[in-house]
């Protein structure tokens, strides 16, 4: 395939992935000056029969269509060409440079709140504008998010509605089948029937196995199919509470938006110190002792400004993941603790105020003491004889009179 030109334009270089649908290649322009790069996905039906490719034939025209007007948003590439060539579809999209978020997502490495934030920020922003287009993207997973390298920002690629019907469908009535990724893939998706908050559903998943380290398939339920996991974290409760929402099993207890859950992020987000933008995401599995004990000074630090009623527990050992769980005693103590000092705090820098005004009274007072003294020590300009009037000695009058 590398070297082979797809409608007479795109020439392929490498093979990038191959999925259930088809294939994915990196391929480059040549009908353009710089030959810019774009990816190709070939989309190759299992079932060769007419009827089915008539059927297919249609929805992948409709795909193409949804994809050419989700192109005009930031985070999502550009559709650039799409095209049928030897019973083979192809969708030709831009290309984006950087690395899926599944190199990111490695066991033993936790992601600060921050960057968790920022993921869901960013993700759910792009989830909106793609439900607002009607479009449900039904396989929201970290391959399929890639951080942008020139920004760093979160695309959402690989949309893939046709391939509902490429995947070794052969009953051409059944148009919506389940598609996802176990794991990622809530319950009413599983079966056949995704809905906008089933797309939330995935990228909560991806929050939660930022958090903890712990792939999906790895984390506990209760009896009612809901998730346990928040033992396993270091988060603030309010936004514990933001990802159980995202993620509750039964798609009526979820935010039935991307704009609602959005409003709840960008809510908690105004409450987090800025302190929080400092945090780095710890690998565990290579850090030596000493820059373990670093980090964690460091992680207990930033914990105690943010969430003074955690209990940090033993020290952090490299080859371990740990958890951090609430003590009401000793978030009590800290508490008044904290308020303790802080009112000493303000005590001293009010007495601190207090004397520097005082001093600085007594300077102004000196000075103006200083300046003034030798304008009252003068004489009167009435007591000052005129050097024009000639002055009478003594006596002289009387004895003129005599």
């Amino acid at each position: 395939m590398k070297g082979k030109i797809l409608g007479s334009r795109y020439q392929v270089l490498e093979y990038i992935a191959r999925g259930g649908f088809g294939t994915t290649y990196l391929a480059e322009d040549t009908q353009i000056p710089g030959r810019d790069l774009c990816v190709v996905k070939q989309l190759s039906p299992s079932v060769e029969a007419p009827q089915f490719l008539t059927v297919a034939r249609r929805l992948f025209k409709t795909e193409a269509s949804a994809l050419h007007s989700l192109g005009s948003h930031d985070r999502i590439p550009e559709l650039l060409a799409y095209f049928e060539e030897e019973e083979k579809f192809y969708l030709v999209q831009q290309y984006i440079e950087g690395k899926t978020l599944e190199h990111e997502l490695t066991p033993n490495r936790v992601w600060s709140q921050a960057q968790v934030i920022e993921l869901l920020a960013d993700g759910l922003k792009i989830l909106d504008f793609i439900h607002t287009k009607g479009v449900i993207h039904r396989d929201v997973k970290p391959n399929n998010l890639i951080r942008r390298s020139c920004d760093r920002k979160i695309v959402l690629v690989d949309f893939g509605t046709v391939k509902n019907l490429l995947q070794g469908q052969t009953n051409l009535g059944q148009l919506t089948v389940p598609v996802g990724t176990q794991g990622y893939m809530p319950a009413e998706q599983a079966r056949g029937k995704p809905r906008p908050a089933s797309d939330v559903y995935a990228l909560g998943i991806i929050g939660i196995q930022a958090l903890t380290g712990v792939e999906p398939l790895e984390l506990e339920e209760d009896n009612q199919g809901e998730l346990r996991w928040t033992h396993l974290a270091e988060i603030d409760p309010q936004l514990a509470q933001i990802l159980t929402q995202m993620t509750r099993y039964h798609f009526e207890d979820r935010y039935q938006s991307a704009r609602s859950a959005l409003q709840a992020v960008n809510d908690f987000s105004q409450d987090v110190p800025t302190k929080l933008q400092l945090t780095t995401t710890i690998d565990r599995s290579v850090l030596d002792d000493s820059t373990a004990a670093s980090a964690k000074t460091e992680n207990e630090s930033v914990a105690r400004s943010l969430l003074p009623g955690i209990n940090l527990g033993n020290p952090i050992e490299p080859s371990q993941s740990y958890s951090v769980l609430p003590n009401k005693q000793t978030a009590a103590s800290k508490t008044n603790s904290s308020s303790e000092k802080s009112k000493f705090t303000r005590i001293i820098f009010t007495g601190a105020i207090a004397l520097g005004a005082v001093i600085f009274g007594g300077i102004y007072f000196l000075m103006q003491q200083t300046v003034l003294q030798p304008q009252l020590d003068r004489p009167a300009p009435s007591d000052i004889p005129d050097s024009s009037t000639p002055r009478v000695k003594q006596g002289e009058g009387f004895r003129k009179d005599l």
